[in-house]
């Protein structure tokens, strides 16, 4: 997705993190999952009016906000949400907007606000069983499995996948950089030995010794995100699951944690912390593929959203992306990586038009909307009449992923955990440590396993 401004928050900015404290705050005082608070069990839609409504529709990125009043314009939007209704669309609204309009009752009816597992497991969205049993669009054969699986909740629907879903574990690279500094972009790293090696002939600094390019860094875009809907890349790359759901056991002290977090900081080493700071802050330089635009970063952990979006943000780039598996530790060469994930359409207890915001998710399903997404910002849907046919070669690097659904042969474990935001916000803060030296990883596992144990006590998950 396009670059955004500050008050815009994109995808990019939304992955970069969560902080648990300001969700699992703002959502405490909210009713446990299942209690029936301003849904139609206390008679949702209090209009006396059935007509002219208008829809309150909401979403976190800032690019869809581009194409709003042609997706708005399309001549089919009352078959799904009543004819003479409307919709006030709302996109790139941020997190502290966004929780404290959930946990003040002022939510809008329907949203893709992510903290999806916190708002399912704090019970402030509505159940969708119903709805889906009468729906004529939505059911569960009609959707990616894996984008099936993230939408439900102690088996329970809460969501419905839209906008932007599909694989996420990619290795995107500009292949004319890569030919420059003399290396071969048809035989892409494997392991992280060997993608550190392309890193350190990639980058380069000025006689003041600026960071004028560098190779990658790891914790951008997906390869820091986790964990939550998107996976956890780290703990797939190392192959080991963070959590067990059926014993409530944390697994973070380990071995494979501490490889991880030594490994991936030791590209932030050979850059300096300080100096990627400062290249970050200049514009159009920023995480989740501005620098890769700029051709400042040559590699970029992402998902199969980067092909297209690169073709619709930086056109002349666009030709020189390739996308290949991620890395892996030399243990597990030849292990082939990828995750199912996405996000979702919700219904909020505290909103209203119960009937039309549900139509919002099966409108969001149409040829129509998908088709516009696809082709003026890149993503796909889980909706398979529409994936299955969809343009497989439509941007440079995009068919790999497709591919990568066959070839796979380790998948991400979707891992159901209530404190994930936490743990996530905990594990950013360690990595920094580890790699500007001031902690060891030995470390910051022992601490994110102590901190996750007290949280899931103190958060009465216990």
């Amino acid at each position: 997705m396009s670059q955004m401004s500050m008050n815009n928050l994109s995808r990019r900015d939304f992955l970069r993190g969560l902080s648990a404290l300001s969700v699992s705050g703002l959502l405490a005082a909210c009713s446990p999952a299942g209690t029936p608070s301003g849904s139609e069990a206390e008679g949702g839609d209090t209009g006396a009016s059935q007509e002219g409504k208008t829809i309150s529709y909401w979403v976190f990125w800032g690019s869809p906000g581009a194409i709003a009043d042609e997706l708005l314009a399309d001549p089919e939007l009352g078959k799904y949400i009543g004819e003479g209704n409307t919709i006030d669309f709302k996109s790139g609204v941020d997190q502290q907007a966004r929780l404290t309009a959930v946990a003040g009752g002022t939510p809008p009816d329907v949203g893709i606000l992510g903290e999806y597992l916190d708002f399912m497991s704090r019970g402030v969205v509505d159940p969708l069983d119903s709805y889906i049993e009468t729906s004529e669009v939505i059911s569960q054969d009609k959707f990616i499995p894996g984008n099936w699986e993230v939408i439900q909740y102690q088996g329970t629907v809460y969501g419905i996948p839209g906008f932007e879903c599909f694989v996420r574990r990619g290795l995107e690279f500009n292949s004319r950089m890569i030919e420059e500094a003399g290396l071969d972009p048809e035989n892409p790293p494997v392991t992280w030995d060997e993608l550190f090696s392309w890193h350190e002939t990639l980058t380069k600094f000025d006689d003041a010794g600026n960071l004028v390019q560098y190779g990658i860094d790891p914790y951008d875009a997906e390869g820091g995100t986790g964990p939550g809907n998107d996976g956890w890349f780290m703990a797939e790359s190392w192959g080991f699951d963070y959590f067990d759901p059926d014993t409530k056991e944390f697994n973070l002290d380990n071995e494979m944690m501490v490889q991880g977090l030594e490994t991936m900081g030791e590209f932030i080493k050979l850059i300096g912390p300080d100096n990627l700071a400062g290249m970050r802050q200049v514009e159009g330089q920023g995480t989740w593929g501005g620098a890769f635009n700029a051709e400042v970063q040559a590699m970029i952990i992402e998902g199969y959203w980067h092909p297209g979006e690169t073709v619709n943000e930086k056109p002349e780039v666009a030709p020189f992306n390739r996308s290949a598996w991620v890395p892996v530790p030399e243990a597990r060469r030849g292990t082939k990586i990828q995750f199912g994930g996405g996000h979702m359409a919700m219904l909020f207890k505290d909103g209203g038009n119960k009937e039309e915001a549900f139509g919002v998710t099966e409108w969001i399903q149409s040829d129509y909307v998908c088709n516009l997404i696809f082709d003026k910002i890149g993503w796909l849907p889980a909706y398979l009449p529409y994936f299955d046919n969809a343009d497989q070669e439509k941007y440079p690097g995009l068919k790999f992923y497709f591919d990568s659904v066959k070839e796979a042969t380790y998948w991400g474990p979707f891992i159901i955990c209530e404190i994930q935001s936490f743990i996530e916000t905990q594990y950013q803060q360690v990595r920094e440590q580890v790699f500007r030296g001031e902690i060891t990883a030995t470390e910051a596992a022992a601490q994110l396993q102590d901190e996750a144990v007290k949280e899931w006590k103190a958060a009465g998950f216990a």
